[in-house]
């Protein structure tokens, strides 16, 4: 497994990564290369059913 960040992918490009706090209140999310931008607040509620969403409308299976 690469690290987060810095890899390139097929094309050339860097690849995309967030990194997640995970609180008792919150989910925080923020871009892994942009460390100074404020992160993105979900409750866990928001968290929840976003997560539900994707998985449904992408055929994850978790």
């Amino acid at each position: 497994m690469k690290p987060c960040g810095g890899n390139n992918d097929s094309d050339g490009d860097e690849e995309s990564c967030v990194l997640v706090v995970n609180t008792p209140e919150v989910v925080a999310i923020r871009d892994s290369k942009n460390p100074v931008a404020e992160p993105l607040r979900f409750t866990k509620a928001e968290m929840d059913a976003f997560v539900r969403y994707y998985v449904r409308e992408n055929d994850v299976v978790i």
